[in-house]
């Protein structure tokens, strides 16, 4: 779609998350005619329908594929990035070109004003299981009679192709390139669409509660568009009123009002007007990586926002971009990368609970986002230069797309939930203090005090107090904030570091002291009943242990940092068992499971490790899995009774720490991610009652977790 394209520089998040593509059959099974009753569900594609040949009838030229279309479409006379696939087209489509193969063969392309090119079209969106088409509609060409008819006739055979082979067709009204006071053009011509030409009385025509479904495309983009906001409000008011659901093109920051959106109060009071948003996304990604950062950051809160104003999210993918022979850019902008990147924003948005998918788009060729089939031989004589499906069958993106409509209904694929509440209660500890949240993510209980910081260890006791530690010591309060018990270390530099306490069924309490390098059993009247003397950790108290743990088998596993092991004790300081891990590792803390086994999060290489008796690794969560968002350093886990992991995914001295929105989740044994805690969830509303050290910005250093209610031994 010829539309202004935002390429943003974005910061590279450097993490092994690749998507893996599904396997792809070599045949598809044709679909079912489809429900046209609602866009929930769907995976519509966007239907240009704009390319015009010389001799078609139109008289419109060489409309999209030349630059003067009134000149022969050859060397130097070009537009177009990929080279359709015309191999099954029948003499009657194909239209030869000024264009010459290797082999000296005359290079042919196809007709929009064609009807038997336009309905093979929708015969390969049946025959790949894709819903349907949002045929686009230039309201700029509406005043222009010979554009108008050439229009109309695409009109009629998009019409034909969806009646004939069961797919789904809307029309979608662009706004680009309107002057003010143009935008009521589209209102003429609706009228005189479903009046005249009847078009919401087909069965194919898309339907959504209960409304014939009309989009409206490029609604509040900031590249100073000469229509206004008010001219649009006032068409999508005219367009409600008579009885339309209105889907609208937003840019991508619409929520924001930042880049690539104006920042207008009447731009949100637009999208609510309305039933359905799409952002617009070509160009505000590049990669994989960043399409499923773009995915956490951008989707999930935009789906939450319209989910709360009882409106639809459709999330635009595209398969890359490529725009060389159009406006001079680079070829392959956007690499395709033999279709990771297409299935990485798939992927993403159903782990973030998208329930329809709009593809830009199905024959755009211009700036080589087209999905329909395309060849691997364009011309290579005359000094044309295009791109290629990187020696992938021509229907491979079809087939793509087919699958995402899949994997969109299959709810049993779903990875994460968007705003999932967890059901269950939680208490964080974080760098300067402790919250409690309720089922729904709401702080409940906040406690801080200016003399604590890195609460690495925080528990609620069955009598409802709070326990933890803190850099000078370990701390009990009340649900009052009240102290009730308290052991802390003299302030002396160098000997100050308690990273982890533990309560223990006799009432006492134990506590890794880093900076004596000892590890403690204290009772409640402050008495150390034991004392065990550690290896030696190294000069610095805070890198020398993380957290130390009692079994159940009355033996202590400590996580001795930067000595990169795991060390199981008994009551005399002897070591009965250990772990060495990796030289890039560094442990958090270290978890005996009910089976004998131990789990441990390594930080810095942003995994978790479940390790035998005999040191053999029997499970693994590292960045390479695919959880929909970046791992980063796991340390406080808690494993649940069921064996499902809850997990802190902090950015405590991450360099890209504050660009983390998963705070939190929850994991189970195959590695699905159930509900997540995001940063919106904390900072929603003025949620967060907290503020980081020397800064005016809400502190994200998550760094403990419990999952109240469930078995304290498996924290």
């Amino acid at each position: 779609m010829k539309r202004t394209t935002f390429i943003f520089t974005l910061l590279i998040i450097i993490v092994s998350v690749f998507f893996a593509q599904p396997a792809v059959a070599q045949t598809e099974a044709a679909s079912d005619p489809v429900d046209c009753s609602t866009l929930t569900g769907k995976v519509m594609v966007g239907y240009q329908g704009w390319f015009n040949c010389a001799d078609d009838g139109a008289n419109l030229g060489w409309k999209h594929w030349a630059r003067n279309r009134r000149k022969p479409f050859a060397s130097g006379n070009v537009t177009v990035d990929l080279w359709p696939d015309v191999s099954e087209l029948d003499p009657d489509e194909r239209f030869a070109t000024g264009f010459k193969h290797a082999d000296g063969s005359t290079a042919e392309v196809f007709s929009s004003a064609n009807r038997k090119t336009v309905q093979r079209h929708f015969r390969w969106m049946r025959d790949y299981g894709i819903d349907g088409a949002f045929l686009q509609r230039f309201a700029l060409g509406l005043s222009a009679p010979a554009l108008l008819r050439n229009n109309n006739t695409v009109l009629s055979h998009v019409r034909a192709g969806a009646n004939q082979l069961g797919r789904a067709f809307a029309v979608m009204y662009d706004l680009s390139g309107l002057k003010a006071g143009q935008v009521k053009r589209v209102r003429e011509d609706w009228t005189r669409l479903r009046e005249q030409k009847k078009i919401t009385g087909d069965t194919t025509y898309l339907h959504h509660e209960g409304k014939p479904l009309v989009a409206v495309w490029g609604i509040g983009f900031s590249d100073n568009r000469p229509y206004s906001l008010e001219e649009c409000f006032e068409l999508v008011k005219w367009l409600k009123s008579s009885g339309c659901a209105v889907m609208l093109g937003v840019p991508s920051f619409w929520r924001e009002g930042t880049r690539d959106a104006v920042n207008d109060p009447l731009l949100h009071e637009i999208v609510q007007t309305a039933d359905v948003i799409s952002p617009w996304t070509i160009g505000r990604y590049r990669s994989p990586e960043e399409a499923v950062r773009h995915a956490t950051r951008v989707w999930q809160p935009d789906q939450r926002w319209c989910e709360q104003r009882e409106l639809d999210f459709l999330p635009v993918v595209f398969p890359g971009f490529s725009w060389h022979n159009l406006h001079g850019g680079k070829l392959n902008q956007i690499p395709r990368l033999k279709g990771e990147f297409f299935w990485s924003q798939v992927s993403a948005a159903k782990r973030v609970g998208c329930k329809m998918i709009y593809v830009a788009m199905f024959d755009e060729v211009d700036e080589g986002t087209a999905i329909f089939k395309c060849t691997n031989t364009p011309p290579t004589a005359n000094g044309a230069q295009f791109s290629t499906f990187e020696g992938l069958p021509s229907d491979h993106y079809l087939k793509l797309a087919g699958r995402a409509g899949t994997l969109l209904k299959d709810k049993s694929l779903s990875k994460t939930p968007a705003n999932k509440s967890p059901g269950h209660r939680l208490l964080i500890g974080y760098g300067e203090g402790l919250m409690e949240l309720d089922q729904a993510n709401n702080i409940v209980w906040h406690y801080q005090d200016p003399e604590i910081e890195l609460v690495y260890d925080a528990w609620k006791l069955e009598n409802g107090n709070i326990l933890f530690s803190h850099r000078f010591g370990a701390r009990e309060v009340n649900p009052a904030k009240q102290t009730v018990w308290e052991f802390n270390v003299p302030r002396e530099k160098g000997k100050q570091e308690i990273n982890s306490c533990q309560p223990l069924e006799d009432g006492k309490v134990l506590i890794l002291d880093c900076g004596n390098q000892r590890l403690l059993e204290v009772n409640r009247r402050q008495q150390v009943t034991l004392a065990i003397d550690l290896p030696d950790g190294g000069k610095n108290p805070h890198n020398r242990y993380m957290q130390a743990r009692k079994t159940p088998q009355g033996t202590y596993l400590i996580s001795y940092r930067d000595n990169k092991k795991i060390l199981e004790l008994n009551a005399k300081g002897k070591i009965i068992w250990q772990y060495a891990l990796q030289e890039n590792d560094r442990p958090f803390t270290a978890i005996r499971l009910e089976n004998g086994r131990t789990l441990v999060p390594c930080i810095t290489s942003y995994r978790i490790i479940e390790i035998d008796p005999e040191g053999k690794i029997t499970w693994e969560l590292n960045t390479k899995d695919d959880l929909g968002f970046q791992l980063l350093y796991p340390v406080g886990v808690h494993v649940r009774k069921n064996g499902n992991l809850v997990v802190i995914n902090s950015d405590y001295h991450h360099k890209k720490g504050m660009n983390n929105d998963v705070q939190a989740f929850e994991i189970n044994r195959q590695k699905k991610v159930l509900w997540t805690l995001t940063k919106d969830d904390l900072e929603k509303d003025g949620k967060v009652p907290i503020v980081e050290r020397g800064t005016k910005m809400p502190s994200h250093h998550l760094l403990s977790i419990q999952v109240i209610g469930e078995p304290l031994e498996l924290k």
